[in-house]
């Protein structure tokens, strides 16, 4: 059995650290251990949630690690990076551990990018940011570093030293229209709600 000494040892040891190094750190934390101990320091660090195992995020949604919060509801919860990219970088994700975005509900994926779009209207009111990115990396290949499915709300600044970009190359006709067919055939299937009608009520005129 771990002890809570060891436990509380390893929590501090995650804190002031990004989620990302967190990950890392942990793992080498609980090296020494044996796998059925290991399976206890993560239930007492992430209250068992079960969903997240390791997961850093499901320790934060739980209270087990410290973090910044800006924005908490019952389905996401935001965060400020402790290593961003530019000042107010924000994290948002969902509560429940999902590994990328395309596994969540759809009705929580529409919530999650509705706060991340209000919160990004935020960085341009509060932080005078000159534009954001948006970002989801989905996977490793695509650059995803933490084991929970998240998005990065990057504040930008004239003179920052972020650089998201690639180098695009001119497609062939035959191409495009290969990949076209393949994806709009599978895109048929997709079963979206209708956005509501918004409704305009006359204001009666007003007397000078």
């Amino acid at each position: 059995m771990v002890s809570d000494e060891k436990v509380m040892e390893i929590a501090k040891a995650l804190q002031g650290l990004s989620p990302e190094e967190q990950q890392d750190k942990f793992n080498e934390l609980v090296q020494g251990l044996s796998p059925e101990e290991q399976k206890e320091v993560i239930e007492k660090l992430t209250g068992g949630n079960g969903g997240g195992g390791e997961c850093p995020f499901c320790g934060m949604v739980e209270g087990k690690i410290p973090v910044k919060k800006v924005y908490e509801d019952n389905k996401v919860m935001a965060i400020l990076d402790i290593n961003p990219a530019t000042k107010g970088h924000v994290l948002v994700f969902p509560k429940k551990h999902v590994a990328l975005m395309t596994q969540l509900d759809e009705t929580i994926a529409g919530h999650l990018f509705d706060v991340a779009n209000k919160l990004s209207g935020i960085l341009f009111e509060e932080l005078g940011a000159q534009g954001t990115n948006v970002v989801v990396s989905n996977g490793a290949i695509a650059g995803q570093k933490a084991p929970h499915a998240l998005i990065n709300i990057i504040p930008r600044f004239e003179g920052d030293k972020v650089a998201i970009s690639w180098q695009g190359e001119k497609a062939e006709e035959g191409d495009l229209e290969e990949v076209r067919e393949k994806i709009s055939n599978r895109a048929k299937n997709i079963s979206m709600s209708e956005p509501k009608e918004e409704k305009f009520v006359e204001e009666e005129p007003r007397i000078p």
